[in-house]
């Protein structure tokens, strides 16, 4: 075990400050990030399945997503008043503005929920982490271009969801994101 903790230690260096910033960007609030990361380690902690993992750093974002969407999911149940709501970073400072902001950055979020998981993960790669196409395509064991092919049926499939693609690829398409 003193071996998966040596490795615990190295990925929260190495990869820590971009799992929190992820988190950050998933959830909107820089507290529920601290939680999660917090959560994501204990839980990396306690997983008898760490030898078994090739690659600690996919593996490691993978769950934070989850743990991300999964928090986004329970609030949805406890809804928050606009009171309570953190303010995003804008350069237009006018309370409508970024209240419409923030209106349509949660209607995008709530719409990555329904994608399915492996899809949900290359959009949040290139989408929210805006890594490179060649990146993504080594992290999946793909190809670039097999990558690239991904995220677009994904941004389709989320342009589907939030009903602004009326040309949209067929249903068939949408349902192979992850191939």
């Amino acid at each position: 075990m003193k071996n998966g903790h040596g490795k615990l230690l190295e990925l929260l260096e190495k990869s820590g400050a971009s799992l929190h910033t992820l988190l950050t960007r998933l959830t909107l609030r820089e507290d529920v990030a601290e939680e999660l990361i917090q959560e994501l380690f204990i839980r990396l902690t306690n997983s008898n399945e760490l030898d078994k993992v090739e690659n600690l750093g996919a593996y490691a974002r993978k769950a934070a997503i989850n743990l991300a969407f999964d928090w986004r999911r329970s609030q949805k149940r406890n809804a928050l008043g606009l009171d309570r709501l953190n303010e995003p970073a804008s350069n237009d400072n006018s309370p409508l503005a970024k209240l419409v902001q923030r209106e349509e950055l949660q209607k995008i979020l709530n719409a990555i929920e329904q994608i399915n998981t492996p899809a949900r993960e290359v959009f949040v790669m290139r989408y929210i982490q805006q890594e490179s196409y060649d990146d993504i395509a080594k992290q999946l064991g793909k190809t670039a271009h097999q990558a690239r092919a991904l995220c677009s049926r994904s941004l389709s499939h989320l342009r589907n969801i939030l009903g602004s693609n009326k040309s949209g690829p067929s249903g068939k398409e949408i349902q192979n994101v992850e191939d």
